[in-house]
């Protein structure tokens, strides 16, 4: 039997695409398919005769030949790593490397940054307004917080988030929502599609929503100390 698995694995070995050829053939059939967009890499997974195709922050997995296709996470059982998971880290990592301060609420700590979250943050969230709560914890442990604007829980949602990023002090303005209290009426240009463009194309489907610096996405309220564990461990 161990001879019969050894001639098999040898024989695949040489059957097997070059990669150059796979990745011809893959985006061939995937041209066929969806011909008005092009994927943004094609590259080996941890299956061999298996490619994963990134679309954005959608990931597939297509056979070499381009003829199958499959859609969910790969996991590693040896390690119990996410495959998946890894990959769409260093995509969110990209994006919100590129998005400046200026476009945001932003909190710094007086002491040097150790780590950067972004969150995702409605006005009327009650666990946006628990987190924010614990602002100082995050400032004491040197992690910088950066708000977007994704207003999707109340029918004032949208005039409060613009409220707070016209305001002349954004964080003061929070700080007041986050709280319950009036913010002042003003209006400005915000980046308020944008960021809800952003949400959604992450699958973000509740607030508050934390994505690290390097691109681990935290669903939902999390403690404080549970959230700088998580920091620590990346």
């Amino acid at each position: 039997m161990l001879m019969i698995r050894t001639i098999l694995i040898a024989l695949l070995s040489t059957l097997a695409i070059p990669p150059a050829l796979a990745t011809e053939a893959i985006e061939s059939r995937l041209a066929e398919v969806v011909p008005t967009v092009s994927p943004d890499a094609i590259e080996p997974s941890g299956i061999p005769g298996v490619y994963q195709v990134r679309f954005g922050t959608d990931v597939f997995y297509v056979s070499e030949d381009g003829r199958y296709l499959l859609q969910g996470s790969l996991i590693d059982l040896e390690t119990r790593e996410n495959l998946t998971e890894k990959s769409l880290r260093s995509v969110r990592a990209e994006i919100f490397a590129d998005i400046p301060d200026e476009e945001l609420t932003v909190y710094v700590p007086e002491r040097e940054v150790q780590h950067v979250i972004n969150v995702f943050t409605d006005p009327n969230c009650p666990y946006c307004r628990q987190l924010h709560g614990e602002m100082q914890d995050y400032l004491d442990a040197g992690v910088k917080v950066r708000y977007f604007m994704y207003p999707v829980l109340g029918r004032d949602s949208p005039t409060i988030m613009r409220d707070i990023w016209c305001a002349e002090s954004r964080t003061a303005a929070m700080d007041r929502a986050k709280a319950d209290m009036p913010v002042p009426s003003a209006d400005c240009v915000t980046p308020a599609e944008r960021h809800l463009a952003l949400g959604r194309e992450l699958g973000i489907s509740g607030t508050p929503a934390t994505i690290t610096r390097d691109g681990q996405l935290i669903s939902g309220y999390r403690p404080v100390a549970e959230v700088l564990q998580a920091l620590e461990a990346e």
